[in-house]
């Protein structure tokens, strides 16, 4: 068939590619030639198969047609660049994967060859440190140089179609420059400069990591001490998907993550604990001033309702939480404590981690507060409550009838069975106030068995 084009009509030199001896990443393959028309107008002529058509109009899902078929079997080779695809992705961002995918995907393409005469399709714009880690990353990474058509050229010449290219490699070499990754265009090129980093510069990577880090901070008018803070350094390596400040130093220094996406992502987290230690302050300040002035009550910042059903003697707007060790409710003696970073935690009177004892601690005075249950309390809140009842058949059953009854929600409920015969159900319930609260309990009293309900603290 070119034979016959040709013969009909004069081809233009140079305007022929052969993408069936040579296919595409993507797995395109056809003939493609130039030639010169009858008035003088050039024209493209493509000739390929039908299945290399249907694979250039409908893509990869082209080759299960033809292997459903059975005239496809073997063409697990034509996925090699869905594999590459996948290995450029390690130790890279969604962003710089996604512009390494557009210039891999839909640049054009050149064709050199290796001194033997292998053929390597490279993206345009390619330079010897590209063509190095195609032929393999250990050739990429022992690299000294490189000759293109035999003359000595820079790392960051580009290849033209027909360049023979020879790499110089060294077993002394010291390995890839942080350089190459500006000058390399390939997606695998720069992938695989950026693993050798993460795997033989560990300490480096963590140092330089560090620096940039902290220059950011530095920039963005963040201090060290508060990303380090062990209250605050848990929330925010989850912000930033890493186990570890080390292993967020590390990717930093071999450019899999940069420090501006690095403190973009904690400086939420951060202004809101800066916020906290604000009010935090204020409530001290206010705290001293009534100490000091103890006669004169309008020294004292008027009360104010939190979000959360809570005033806080002094300070409004501030941040409440309750504790987990007692679950108060409306209706309950509670006490403030002031916590490093996440406001006021509420607690019972009656909870052994606000006992007297505990709060003439030298490390705690100063640090308890007075706070009481506003008028206007949220619609419920979550509570915990154990039973000790005698094990039996239908215990449970009769239990959450009770909750029924009641028309209380669950939020969680365990039970446990003792070598003695005895039965301990663990129950997680919310409710609007300490009124709701007692007629439960003492409904959960009259199921048959159960011995005792409490309320778990401390």
């Amino acid at each position: 068939m070119l034979g016959v084009i040709h013969d009909i009509y004069k081809p233009i030199l140079g305007r022929f590619k052969d993408y069936i001896g040579t296919p595409k990443p993507n797995g395109y393959q056809s003939l493609h030639t130039t030639v010169m028309g009858g008035d003088g107008i050039p024209f493209e002529v493509q000739i390929r198969t039908q299945e290399m058509h249907e694979i250039a109009e409908y893509g990869v899902a082209a080759h299960w047609k033809y292997k459903q078929n059975g005239q496809g079997g073997g063409t697990e080779g034509k996925y090699e660049w869905v594999r590459r695809l996948l290995e450029n992705q390690e130790g890279t961002d969604a962003e710089e994967y996604i512009r390494s995918l557009k210039i891999d995907m839909f640049s054009d393409e050149v064709f050199v060859f290796t001194p033997g005469g292998d053929v390597q399709n490279l993206p345009a714009g390619a330079t010897p440190i590209d063509f190095a880690y195609s032929v393999h990353s250990a050739v990429g990474n022992h690299m000294i140089g490189a000759k293109v058509n035999g003359r000595i050229v820079t790392y960051d010449f580009q290849l033209k179609n027909g360049d023979i290219v020879e790499i110089l490699t060294s077993k002394t070499a010291k390995g890839p420059s942080r350089d190459w990754l500006k000058i390399a265009k390939s997606s695998e090129a720069r992938s695989k400069i950026r693993q050798w980093f993460k795997k033989e510069r560990r300490e480096e990577n963590i140092a330089n990591g560090r620096a940039a880090f902290e220059s950011e901070l530095k920039h963005c008018g963040i201090a060290m001490r508060d990303v380090l803070a062990l209250e605050n350094l848990p929330e925010l390596l989850k912000r930033v998907s890493f186990g570890t400040l080390d292993e967020m130093y590390a990717a930093i220094g071999y450019g899999g993550f940069s420090a501006q996406k690095a403190v973009n992502r904690m400086q939420g987290e951060l202004m809101r604990i800066q916020k906290l230690h604000q009010q935090e302050k204020t409530l001290e300040d206010a705290m001293e001033a009534g100490k000091a002035e103890e006669p004169a009550k309008s020294a004292i910042p008027k009360r104010a309702r939190s979000e959360q059903g809570i005033i806080v003697e002094g300070l409004s707007n501030c941040l409440v939480k309750f504790s987990k060790c007692c679950t108060p409710v409306p209706g309950d003696e509670i006490i403030g404590f002031i916590t490093r970073g996440y406001g006021v935690s509420v607690h019972r009177c009656d909870c052994p981690n606000a006992s007297e004892e505990r709060r003439s601690q030298p490390d705690q005075q100063g640090r308890w507060i007075k706070v009481t249950w506003g008028v206007d309390t949220n619609d419920s809140y979550r509570t915990s409550l154990e039973i000790l009842a005698k094990d039996r058949n239908n215990l449970v059953l009769d239990v959450s009838a009770a909750l029924s009854v009641t028309n209380t929600r669950v939020a969680a409920l365990n039970v446990r069975t003792t070598e003695d015969r005895f039965a301990v159900i663990t129950l997680e319930v919310s409710v609007k106030d300490g009124e709701q609260l007692q007629s439960l309990m003492k409904r959960l009293n009259q199921v048959s068995g159960v011995l005792n309900v409490t309320r778990p603290a401390g």
